[in-house]
């Protein structure tokens, strides 16, 4: 049975990331780059460059004067955010066109949109954290599940069912199945391109937030927001019954269960903005 490292090791040719994102990012880690060199680079791309635009300019960002520039975006929202974007429309470009008969691509990102949304707005309500951050870890969470749908969906399939069979958590079922997670594999995949230590951490440990070490808070917001994802998907309402979170995480973000049923209509309506604004393929359900 192959690792989790194995099976990113046997994908990665696959699952390069664009030039794009590459170059943007090696200015970015560049102790002498500038503004001017990142907008350059973003604005080469007419893909990305629409994208970051619309996102700027929606309600999601709340910014009071219209963007309409590459230029004017870059510098009101910093380089790390604008790397964070820049990271989040790149993979979804790229792997949306990953196809498979066991899984729909569009509900796929729709967990992950929801959940970055939802990981967004609790690092606010937290008031502990920047919320950009905690988007696109909760946009990439699930990543490691794309490989293996793709590499093992017997597998994948059999786990889905153990966990309503047995009514334990996902992660739990493929571990007895494949030895590994989905997040250990997003985990892996994020090391493999040499992504933000935050980011690896996050998706790694998301599940488990009580192994997160130097991200723990981060790691924390995650893991109720993908669980609150859950429930979304499943049409569950929110309740201590239906939500189980790790108690590590109210104490974390000082966030408590009575609070998420209340910001449950924001979590929607964001998401389904978030989507049409991220997700331009069709829906092929």
């Amino acid at each position: 049975m192959p690792t989790a490292q194995d099976l990113v090791k046997e994908s990665i040719d696959l699952l390069s990331l664009p030039d794009v994102y590459l170059r943007l990012k090696s200015v970015i880690d560049s102790p002498d780059s500038s503004m001017a060199e990142v907008t350059e680079i973003i604005a080469y791309d007419p893909s990305i460059t629409a994208r970051l635009l619309k996102l700027v300019n929606s309600p999601f960002f709340g910014l009071v004067s219209k963007v309409d520039t590459i230029t004017r975006a870059v510098n009101l929202l910093g380089l790390e955010e604008v790397h964070d974007l820049v990271l989040a429309t790149s993979v979804i470009d790229s792997f949306s066109g990953f196809t498979n008969e066991h899984f729909n691509i569009y509900d796929f990102w729709f967990n992950g949109v929801y959940c970055a949304v939802t990981a967004r707005l609790l690092a606010y309500y937290s008031k502990s954290i920047d919320t950009q951050r905690p988007f696109v870890a909760g946009l990439l969470h699930n990543l490691g599940h794309l490989l293996m749908y793709q590499n093992m969906p017997h597998e994948s399939l059999a786990a889905i069912l153990m966990s309503t069979q047995k009514g334990i958590s996902l992660y739990e079922a493929e571990r007895e199945i494949m030895g590994f997670d989905y997040a250990q594999v997003g985990g892996e995949l994020m090391r493999e391109w040499e992504l933000p230590n935050s980011l690896q951490e996050i998706t790694e440990f998301h599940p488990t937030p009580e192994q997160s070490t130097d991200f723990q808070l981060e790691t924390a917001i995650i893991h109720i927001a993908s669980m609150i994802t859950d429930n979304a998907i499943k049409q569950l309402p929110i309740s201590p019954e239906t939500l189980d979170i790790n108690p590590l995480c109210w104490d974390v973000t000082g966030l408590s269960i009575n609070e998420m049923s209340v910001y449950k209509s924001e979590f929607d309506q964001q998401a389904a903005q978030v989507m049409s604004l991220l997700f331009t393929h069709k829906n092929n359900a």
